[in-house]
C-alpha cells in the first residue's frame, strides 16, 4: 500500500496575500508543516502541490517532491475537489493524506495518529474536526439541546463537530469513483467516512490577517520561552 502526503499551496491566496511564503521567525509559514510532516516518517512520498515554481525551491530545499498544479486548478473558482482529483489522477497512490500549511501547530503525534486511524479503521475518507461543547442552532432549530429542559453545564453538553480541515484523508480509488458519480468527493461521498478530533492550537487555520498575526505572536512567544529555558539550563 502506497500512502502519499500532499501539502497544497497556491500562490494567489486572496484574503492573506502569499500567506504560505510570509516569514515567521525568519522562516516561511509553509516550512513549519513540511518539517513536522517529515518528522513523522509515515509517508512513502511527500509532495508540495502548487501552481508556482517558487514553491519548487522550497520543496527542493526540504528534499520532498513538487507537483506543478495547472493554473486552472489554482483559480478563485477552483475547489479542493478539483486540485485533489487532478493530483490523484496523476500520482500513483492508494491513500492520499492532505495536510494544510495554514495549520502550523499540528503536531507530529497528531499526524501519526491520523495516519494510523485511516489505515486501521479502513476509512474511505477521514476528516479532522473540532469538538465544541456549545449550544448550536441550525435554521432556527436546536441542534444539541432541548429548549424545554434546563440547560446543562457546557462540559456535559453533547459536542457538535466543526470541520477543522487541517488534515483530510482519502482512499484514492473511492475518491475517483465519487468524483465520477457525484462530481464531488471532498466530504466522503457514499463511502465510509470518519472524523478525527483535534484540540487547542492544532485547530487554528489561517484564513485572515488576524489569524496570521495570532499565529505569529504565539510562535514568537514560544521562541522566547525556549530561548529563556536554554539560557537557564546552561
Amino acid at each position: 500500500m502506497k500512502i502519499v502526503c500532499m501539502i497544497p499551496a497556491r500562490i494567489g491566496s486572496k484574503r492573506v496575500k502569499k500567506k504560505n511564503l510570509r516569514l515567521i521567525n525568519s522562516k516561511p509559514l509553509i516550512s513549519y508543516i513540511i518539517e513536522t510532516v517529515k518528522k513523522t516518517n509515515c509517508f512513502d512520498e511527500i509532495y508540495l502541490n502548487s501552481d508556482s515554481n517558487i514553491f519548487k525551491k522550497i520543496a527542493d530545499k526540504y528534499s520532498i517532491k513538487f507537483y506543478e498544479r495547472d493554473k486552472k486548478f489554482a483559480s478563485d473558482s477552483s475547489t479542493n475537489d478539483d486540485f485533489a482529483n487532478d493530483f490523484i489522477k496523476n500520482i500513483k497512490a492508494d491513500i492520499l493524506i492532505q495536510i494544510l500549511p495554514t495549520s502550523p501547530f499540528l503536531t507530529k503525534e497528531e499526524i501519526i495518529s491520523f495516519y494510523k486511524v485511516m489505515i486501521k479503521k479502513k476509512f474511505d475518507t477521514l476528516i479532522s474536526v473540532e469538538n465544541k461543547q456549545i449550544a448550536c442552532i441550525f435554521k432556527s432549530k436546536p441542534v444539541n439541546f432541548n429548549k424545554l429542559i434546563p440547560n446543562p453545564p457546557s462540559q456535559n453538553m453533547i459536542p457538535v463537530q466543526a470541520y477543522a480541515t487541517a488534515m483530510m484523508g482519502w482512499k484514492c480509488s473511492k475518491f475517483l469513483k465519487n468524483i465520477k458519480k457525484f462530481k464531488s468527493a471532498y466530504h466522503g461521498g457514499n463511502g465510509k467516512t470518519g472524523y478525527f478530533p483535534l484540540k487547542g492550537l492544532s485547530t487554528i487555520d489561517i484564513d485572515t490577517e488576524a489569524d496570521f498575526q495570532l499565529v505569529k505572536r504565539i510562535m514568537l512567544a514560544n521562541r522566547k520561552k525556549n530561548i529563556f529555558k536554554k539560557k537557564n539550563f546552561m
